[in-house]
């Protein structure tokens, strides 16, 4: 008979990853993201779509839109700035190749509007969507590819509000700012089927906003990455 879950821990592993198995800390680190679904004042945030096995594209679409998602048609510079944002997880991770924060940020606002001319392919699908998270607006870049090998990969990075994120930044207070962000060790997991991994990094906003002198797009970048077999494999 299956052990009924116990604890926070538990209960996020089966919410997060639709019941995939994951080592201890993993578990740990999934009951803190769980929290921002939960807490009243997280808008109902939570990782759980992008984290899911879905069969199609089609399928993680309307998942998306049934939590308030919606693509965004117009490049706006708010936008820009946002996707520059969440191109910056190797930046975090201490990935500099030896330059500045400003000019890495650079770089990434001209990356990010090469999504806007991106077109579908058969195998390989790419969204912005947004939506509204009390008075701020957040972002989410949705990469899905279906590989040679009959993998489904499914990449979500998430530009999230202060409501969204206050919550786990509460369960996270004992970290360390450097230069105005905190990175939450990458997590992984994987079973005999689907390999996941999370990487969570709060912003001091303020403290950005001083160095670079510009307004900061959001309070914390979440990047999820999930890997799975297409349902019509053949082994």
């Amino acid at each position: 008979m299956p052990r009924r879950p116990e604890g926070c821990a538990d209960a996020a592993h089966m919410f997060l990853t639709g019941g995939y198995k994951l080592a201890r800390r993993a578990r740990r680190a999934l009951c803190a993201l769980l929290l921002v679904g939960l807490a009243p004042a997280a808008h109902a945030f939570d990782a759980a779509t992008c984290t899911t096995p879905a069969q199609s594209f089609a399928d993680l679409e309307n998942a998306l839109s049934a939590e308030g998602w919606s693509v965004v048609e117009k490049q706006t510079k708010p936008v820009i700035e946002a996707l520059a944002w969440i191109g910056m997880p190797q930046y975090f991770a201490g990935d500099s190749g030896g330059r500045s924060q400003a000019y890495v940020l650079d770089l990434k606002r001209a990356a990010a509007k090469g999504y806007f001319r991106k077109k579908d392919l058969t195998n390989a699908k790419t969204r912005i969507l947004t939506r509204k998270a009390g008075r701020q607006t957040e972002l989410l870049l949705v990469s899905w590819l279906k590989t040679s090998l009959m993998q489904i990969q499914v990449t979500c990075d998430f530009a999230l509000s202060e409501a969204s994120t206050a919550p786990l930044r509460t369960e996270h207070t004992a970290l360390t700012y450097d230069k105005g962000y905190a990175r939450i060790p990458t997590e992984y997991g994987a079973d005999r089927t689907a390999m996941h991994h999370s990487q969570l990094v709060f912003l001091d906003r303020e403290t950005l906003k001083s160095s670079l002198n510009i307004n900061i797009p959001a309070s914390a970048i979440l990047s999820t990455s999930l890997s799975y077999p297409a349902k019509d494999h053949k082994p």
